[in-house]
């Protein structure tokens, strides 16, 4: 196509996309760049030309298509398939894992979606986008700049380039069709949310990877949190249903990321979900995880949030992307908070961040005029820290404080007045540290024959342990050759360490042999070595329930006692390891209150400035940490 006949297409496009103003005018000149880039692009529109409406959603997703791309790569392959296997397997080995850990697939070659878009498969997109949502009777309530950004993006982040829309509308509308024919959008996305659930879905964290793409994801249910998002918005978009991606960049009570999916309602605000773990309720719940503040992938660029920040070298990544945007008001939409900092910012931008238990990371920005910062839309009872960017690092311009009913109440350590505390962990308990759960019916027996038809009761374990490291004594002083470890029949074994002391209480007996009341495959008689290794975060977890071990010591020996450590995250106080304790003193950041070494499940510290915010550093091990404050003798993390 000569150069003519583009700039005559393009004018077309221009004077159709006219009536269009809700979408950003300076889209035009992108425009014009990525024809000049992939001329066939013209022929898209020219299809269009008497469609305003496709038109206008083909220059939308052309003027966009400069910021996507697809990593390719054998290593990312390898990696797919590993994950594959994880759905079988549980899991993969942690030498595998290693092996793995220093690859970075943005090191690996980007195809850029200009260079590699056809005609067919822009039209294909935008045609099946169109058929779906007309067919739908709530589509009638949204603009559409809505269509555009929760139906019509033909890809999700940086997966391969895939014609996925037709596969999965061809899989899930005769589901949906068959489960619900009304016009509630909600009630649509819920009964496919459920849907999608009883397909189930394998969690696999390791390795780190760009998005798996629609086809892997079809067949393959793998992944966390952003995979099971993605696989809903493939689902939801294909049958017209309107999601989006939202996000928090740290999380206030966790060390990670967390994603999840977001009806978009005909009220307009955003309805949560993970189909794995949530219902689509309208009713956002209390019990939802902590987000400080929420963003979003969009798939057209924003506005700046603040002017000049997106060509700004010294301003943090989150606020100058483009295609992310700050949601925050569609989950807490009646929350400000306007402090005072301690000294003005040299750049005038301020911070709202959040301690990660290494650095502040920041959350929010605002400018600071004379000291003064108003923050909009930020999530109450949370801890947070006033900061600014100074030297290329973000450090605190005032104590931390909590919101409390649109106010700051601030942590001001009193020198003055110095308490004792008893610390027992460094981190929060998650919510879904059930596994303590499956040590509680567990039976400890000894026994002389290998049939255990001589066996007698050692310890049984009747309630759920409190901390991860527990010594246990045998109620029989007499001699075993074998002791045997049961599951209750409901639950798996899930068994951080497992050390069996003689009568001495010195060096923990090393079994002559384990073996299980049923054949071990490869992959968990391998890991019955993780339950001696002295690592208290990995562990042996059955495949079955209601599994049985037996130690065979080689010989009858006298038990003295069991150390027990459960599956845990080891964040609890770990004995032997080097720990520091700091409170929060606003502009001089953290400072010491001295060191201890762990020598029980409990660190007393003395002479703490009380109404302090606190954070214990382990030395020894760990990244896991969280500031916390002291109420009624507990510590308190948010």
């Amino acid at each position: 196509m000569n150069q003519q006949k583009i700039y005559f297409t393009l004018f077309l496009f221009l004077l159709c996309a006219s009536c269009y103003n809700r979408i950003d005018q300076k889209a035009d000149n992108t425009v014009l760049r990525a024809i000049k880039r992939n001329p066939d692009l013209s022929i898209v529109l020219s299809h269009y030309e008497n469609q305003p409406h496709k038109m206008a959603a083909a220059r939308f997703l052309i003027a966009n298509m400069h910021s996507y791309h697809t990593f390719i790569g054998p290593q990312i392959d390898s990696l797919k398939r590993l994950k594959k296997e994880s759905i079988l397997k549980g899991r993969i080995s942690d030498e595998i894992v290693a092996q793995w850990k220093s690859f970075d697939y943005k090191k690996l070659l980007k195809v850029e979606d200009l260079d590699v878009m056809t005609v067919d498969f822009l039209i294909e997109n935008i045609d099946l986008a169109f058929d779906a949502w007309e067919k739908r009777p709530w589509s009638r309530h949204y603009s559409f700049l809505d269509f555009c950004e929760y139906i019509l993006p033909y890809r999700i982040g940086d997966e391969p380039l895939e014609s996925w829309r037709k596969v999965y509308y061809e899989r899930y509308a005769p589901v949906l069709d068959s489960l619900y024919q009304g016009s509630d959008v909600a009630v649509a996305a819920c009964v496919m949310a459920d849907y999608l659930k009883n397909e189930g879905f394998t969690n696999h964290t390791d390795f780190i990877l760009p998005h798996l793409g629609a086809f892997f994801l079809l067949e393959n249910r793998v992944g966390y949190c952003r995979e099971n998002c993605d696989i809903a918005i493939y689902v939801m978009r294909a049958l017209g249903i309107p999601v989006a991606m939202d996000f928090y960049p740290v999380s206030p009570s966790y060390n990670s990321q967390h994603f999840w999916t977001a009806l978009i309602d005909t009220t307009h605000l955003a309805i949560p979900f993970n189909y794995i773990e949530t219902k689509i309720n309208r009713q956002i719940g209390k019990d939802e995880r902590k987000k400080g503040k929420v963003y979003r992938f969009f798939h057209g660029a924003q506005l700046e949030k603040l002017s000049g920040i997106y060509n700004s070298s010294n301003i943090p990544e989150l606020f100058k992307d483009s295609l992310i945007g700050d949601v925050s008001s569609e989950y807490f939409p009646d929350s400000k908070i306007s402090i005072t900092m301690e000294r003005q910012p040299k750049d005038n931008f301020g911070y709202l961040s959040i301690f990660t238990g290494q650095e502040l990371t920041p959350i929010d920005i605002t400018k600071v005029n004379k000291k003064e910062a108003d923050f909009f839309y930020v999530e109450p009872d949370l801890i947070y820290f006033p900061s600014c960017m100074e030297s290329g690092k973000i450090t605190a311009t005032g104590y931390p404080f909590i919101l409390k009913e649109k106010q700051a109440v601030y942590f001001i350590p009193d020198t003055t007045d110095l308490t004792t505390i008893i610390l027992k962990r460094k981190y929060p308990i998650r919510n879904n540290l059930t596994f303590f759960g499956s040590a509680c019916g567990v039976k400890i027996e000894g026994a002389n024959r290998i049939d255990f038809k001589d066996a007698k009761l050692l310890y049984e374990v009747t309630d759920t342990p409190r901390v991860n490291y527990n010594i246990i004594y045998p109620m029989l002083q007499e001699k075993f050759r074998y002791i045997r470890y049961s599951a209750p029949e409901n639950k798996q074994i899930q068994l951080g360490e497992w050390y069996m002391l003689n009568e001495k209480n010195d060096v923990p007996i090393i079994p002559m042999k384990i073996m299980a009341n049923h054949l071990l495959d490869e992959t968990h008689e391998k890991n019955l070595s993780l339950m001696f290794d002295g690592d208290w975060s990995s562990f042996y977890m059955s495949a079955v329930n209601g599994e049985q071990l037996i130690f065979d010591l080689g010989k009858a020996q006298q038990l003295h006692s069991f150390i027990f450590i459960p599956r845990n995250d080891d964040n609890f106080i770990h004995l032997g390891d080097l720990y520091e304790l700091f409170y929060h003193a606003g502009c001089k950041g953290w400072l010491s209150l001295g060191l201890q070494i762990a020598k029980d499940t409990e660190l007393q510290y003395k002479n703490v400035p009380s109404g302090a915010i606190l954070w214990l550093h382990n030395h020894t091990r760990g990244k896991e940490e969280r500031c916390f404050y002291m109420k009624d003798e507990k510590q308190i993390f948010i």
